[in-house]
This record gives structure tokens, C-alpha cells and sequence, in this order.
């Protein structure tokens, strides 16, 4: 991975076209960005996110009202100023604590704020969010972007998310983390990337962070439920296709326990190759093909055949000897009529076509699909989304030998949060009623076959496909499988979210969750609801909802 991007920096000394930074995930804007990119006649990639403030403004134009204008102000020249500026210098503009524009630079800097507090009825009684940071955001010759991004959070989180921890030693969507007043975590979140562009249609991005690929609440192929990782995106935009190439190094395994993670000795690595080809068949109906690539050993090491951005992935792995864990399959996302947008994903760990349609249950039947839909403005309500959506993942789906080679990364999934063995159904509606207040309301039901005792039926992702549920023989059960097999377990979630902006990208937001998880051998059977109040100031969103 260094080789590679000392190679880049060399290749990136006459650089070509101009860059912009990205919407980071979670920013308010995509609420906006969501229901505009199916309402416009014209052709938006944003299947891979996050997706370049440029490519908003291309999308938007001088139309995005007075929020966007002011977030998109070096395109959009905004020139709407604070009324009293600190010290004559500090908030000139109301999108940025310190801004400062010369010929060749562009400079944004911003504090990063959250305070949260919420009472729940589990063990813990209270929980709460405590992080303070600062973000940094600009261009140099507008050819080169720069985005960095540093808090120093404390918090406590409800039981359920604990359990995830204890189970995992991670905590969802962190990294490294110490024990806290007994009961809370305490971690640094750090993420950054530098932008180049190479041509008119191709830049590479070099970063430390995460992505999002799909249209849908879930991703069953690449999430942000991870940590961050670093990375080498290259992506090619063209008038009828948009191809990114993602290259990171991931972390196979972690040790530590209930005080934290261990501080010394490094992690193993693992190395992830991933490429999105998204064709524009029509200005309204994209179609995406991906492929991924989960390669490591306790040795460590790049594999350069797969450092190539056009080549087949599945067949390189097989002339490896088939050592590597391979996905592939496709995504779509169709808009009518300017109202309703379908969606969708199927994804491809392993398949037979013979076994598919026999109906014996082989246990390599590993594959997974998301169905979903958007309608924007229905009842004549301006600015109302409603979205429903279905995602659907069969037994030892993204699992393999080790941590080296399943779908994960810091011991966390890379796609879908409950792992494999489930199906799950998502009902959301979001109500933007200005650029001061957002509604948003989210409903989960959904059932997974979780493992009995020390039996691998196929939900966890990080346990050896090749160790499964036993046969008569003591063996691995080769036939017989099915989908949710092992101990069914039905989730239910609820979630509500009022959000006021008190000033740019300062919110308050009160929310309303809640949990209810039962399974059918009476080993599990709890009921979580939380009331919250959040302070946040240039904080992404982020939910706890599986």
C-alpha cells in the first residue's frame, strides 16, 4: 500500500483538473441532496458516496437554496455575511467559524460539537456523547482538496450497543477505544484525505475514512458500520459511466477486553481491492456492477495483480488457487416520473446455479439482495420523503477461514450490520419542513438466525465457514440449510428524530428509540427505549438501530 502511493505522488506532480472536497457521511446535506436527485431531469452519480461537493453543485446550480448555497459558497459565490463578525474576523460568513480565500487557497475552518444526553430504562439508565474537535476543509490552485477532521470523544452508550462491544471488543462505527468511568468508552476519531486531479474525468483520492455504496438506508456491499481505514480511491467520471477503484488496508483482528483495546503491538493487516462500474443506460436508470476482493495473511503483503483497476477480480483469486474471499454482483437505481425512485442490490459470496434451484439447502448458497423505493412529495406534502425497504441475507454470507479473509473490518462488518442469516424490513419518512427544522421516523422489523452455543449457523461473519453446524458424521453440514436456521431471533425498532438548526450546521435534536429484541428458545428476550437531547455542531448524523 506505501509503494502504491508513493507511485501516485509521483504521477500527481502536473496535476490537470479541478477538485473540490466531499459531503462527509451523515452531512445534513445528503437529506437535501436525496430528494433533488430524483426530481431533476438530469443524470446524478451518487451511488458511491461520499459524493464531491463539486458534483452537488452540478446537480444543484445557484438552486439549492439558502443552506446549500452557503455550504457550496466557493461555487456558488454566496455572498451573504454575518451580521456581527468576532473580533472583525471570525464568522464573516455564517457557514464557517474562520474562512480565508486568496488566489491559490480556499481555507474552512470549524469546530466539531456534540453534546448528548438520554435517559433509557436498561441497566445503565442514562446515556451520553461528549466530543469536541475541529474540522478543516480547502482547496490549493482549486486542483488539490484537502479534508481533515479530529474529535476527542467520552460516551456511554445504551446496553444493546455495549453488547456488540463485549461480543466484538469493538465499538460500531469507532476504532481504537479505552475503558471510561467504568461504564463508557473513551476514543479519538480521526479521518482526511488529500484530492488530485489527474485529468478532466479521473482524480484519486488518498485518505483515511469510509465509504457508502448503495441508495438505501443499508449497504449489503460496503457500509459504514466499520472503522476507517486508509485508502486509495481512483474514480473516472464520464457522461455515461462513473468507475471508482477503492484500494485499503484493513485490520484483520484486535485484542483486549472489558478495559479496552490493547496500546501496544500492532494489529494484523488485510487488504481490501474493490471497483464500482455504474453505466448510465437511460438520464433516469443506472445500473451498477461491482466486484471485492478480501485478501491477508499473517504475513502480511500486497498481492499487485490485484492493484489492477480494470481487471477481473474472481478470475485472478482463482488462478491464486481461490485463497482470497471474492464477492460480486450489481445495484440499480431507476427514477420515474421525477417522483419515485427504485433501488436495489444483489450480491454474490458463491453460487451454483444447480444448487440454487435444488432445493437441498447447501450450505454455499451464499447470497444477498436489497429491494427499496423512494416517493418524494407524495400527498402533495413538498419536501416529504417516504422509503420502504426490504434487505435479505442468506447463512455464512461474507464469511471464510479467518479474519484475514471474511467481509470485515476491526472486527465489524463492511456491509450490513446484523452480518448474514437475516432478513430485515425498513419503513422511513423524512419531512423537511425548512432549512431550520428536519422530521425523520424510522421503523425496523427484522429476524435473524443467531448461533446456539458454540454451533456456527451462519450469522457471524467472523467465525470459519469451513466449521459449521455438525452432521450425523461429525463433520460440517453440507445440505440441509436454511435461511434463519439456528435460534430465530425477531428485532423491532423504532426511531424518531426532530432536528431545529439554531444556526448553520448547529443543531438540536430530540430523538425517541425503541428496541425490542425476543428470541424463540427464551434465551433472549429484551426491551430498550431511550429519550435524547443532542447538542451538535458540524457532527454528521449517526444511528444505533440494529
Amino acid at each position: 500500500m506505501r509503494q502504491t502511493f508513493q507511485i501516485l505522488s509521483l504521477l500527481c506532480v502536473n496535476l490537470l483538473a479541478a477538485q473540490s472536497t466531499d459531503f462527509t457521511l451523515g452531512h445534513p446535506a445528503y437529506n437535501l441532496i436525496e430528494q433533488e436527485e430524483i426530481r431533476t431531469k438530469g443524470s446524478f452519480f451518487s451511488t458511491v458516496k461520499p459524493v464531491s461537493r463539486e458534483s452537488v453543485y452540478d446537480l444543484l446550480g445557484q438552486d439549492g437554496g439558502l443552506y446549500m448555497n452557503k455550504e457550496l459558497r466557493e461555487f456558488t459565490n454566496d455572498s451573504s455575511r454575518s451580521k456581527a463578525p468576532i473580533l472583525g474576523r471570525f464568522f464573516q460568513y455564517p457557514a464557517d467559524l474562520f474562512y480565508y480565500e486568496s488566489e491559490g487557497v480556499d481555507l474552512h475552518v470549524n469546530p466539531v460539537l456534540q453534546f448528548s444526553y438520554g435517559q433509557t430504562n436498561d441497566a445503565l439508565g442514562s446515556t451520553y456523547v461528549n466530543s469536541r474537535g475541529a474540522e478543516i476543509r480547502g482547496r490549493v490552485d482549486k486542483k488539490v482538496a484537502f479534508y481533515t477532521m479530529l474529535t476527542e470523544n467520552q460516551a456511554r452508550y445504551p446496553v444493546y450497543v455495549n453488547d456488540v462491544r463485549d461480543s466484538t471488543l469493538v465499538v460500531p462505527y469507532e476504532g481504537f477505544w479505552k475503558q471510561f468511568a467504568t461504564t463508557g468508552v473513551d476514543f479519538f476519531r480521526a479521518q482526511g484525505y488529500v484530492d488530485f486531479g489527474l485529468s478532466k474525468s479521473i482524480s484519486a483520492q488518498l485518505g483515511f475514512g469510509k465509504h457508502f455504496v448503495g441508495n438505501g438506508v443499508r449497504s449489503l456491499i460496503l457500509s459504514n458500520y466499520s472503522n476507517n481505514y486508509p485508502y486509495l480511491r481512483i474514480n473516472t467520471n464520464t457522461k455515461i459511466f462513473d468507475y471508482t477503484n477503492i484500494f485499503g488496508e484493513l485490520i484483520a483482528g484486535v485484542r483486549g477486553g472489558s478495559f479496552g483495546l490493547e496500546g501496544t503491538g500492532g494489529f494484523q493487516k488485510k487488504y481490501m481491492a474493490f471497483h464500482h462500474l455504474n453505466m448510465k443506460i437511460k438520464p433516469n436508470l443506472h445500473i451498477g456492477l461491482f466486484e471485492s476482493v478480501m485478501y491477508g495473511d499473517s504475513t502480511g503483503g500486497l498481492k499487485v495483480e490485484y492493484l489492477n483497476p480494470i481487471i477481473f477480480y474472481r478470475a485472478v483469486e482463482q488462478q491464486n488457487g481461490s485463497e482470497d474471499n471474492a464477492l460480486i454482483g450489481l445495484d440499480f437505481k431507476w427514477n420515474i416520473k421525477n417522483r419515485v425512485s427504485l433501488y436495489g442490490q444483489l450480491v454474490i459470496d458463491e453460487m451454483i446455479m444447480g444448487e440454487v434451484f435444488s432445493g437441498k439447502g447447501w450450505w454455499g448458497n451464499k447470497q444477498g439482495f436489497q429491494l427499496g423505493a423512494k416517493y418524494v412529495d407524495p400527498f402533495g406534502l413538498d419536501n416529504l420523503i417516504v422509503q420502504g425497504e426490504i434487505n435479505r441475507v442468506r447463512p455464512y454470507m461474507y464469511a471464510h477461514e479467518d479474519g484475514f479473509t471474511s467481509y470485515s473490518h476491526y472486527n465489524l462488518s463492511l456491509a450490513h450490520p446484523l452480518g448474514a442469516n437475516f432478513t430485515e424490513y425498513i419503513g422511513r419518512a423524512n419531512y423537511r419542513l425548512n432549512d431550520q427544522w428536519n422530521f425523520e421516523g424510522m421503523f425496523i422489523l427484522a429476524s435473524y438466525g443467531n448461533d446456539i452455543g458454540d454451533v456456527n449457523y451462519g450469522r457471524d461473519i467472523l467465525k470459519d465457514y469451513t466449521v459449521r453446524r455438525p452432521d450425523v458424521n461429525g463433520g460440517s453440514l453440507e445440505y440441509g440449510n436454511s435461511h434463519l436456521q439456528g435460534n430465530k431471533t425477531d428485532l423491532m425498532m423504532g426511531f424518531f428524530r426532530a432536528s431545529y438548526m439554531w444556526r448553520h450546521n448547529l443543531f438540536v435534536d430530540a430523538d425517541v428509540t425503541f428496541r425490542k429484541e425476543q428470541d424463540t428458545n427464551g434465551l433472549i428476550d429484551s426491551s430498550t427505549s431511550i429519550v435524547g437531547l443532542t447538542l451538535r455542531w458540524n457532527v454528521p448524523t449517526r444511528r444505533y438501530l440494529f
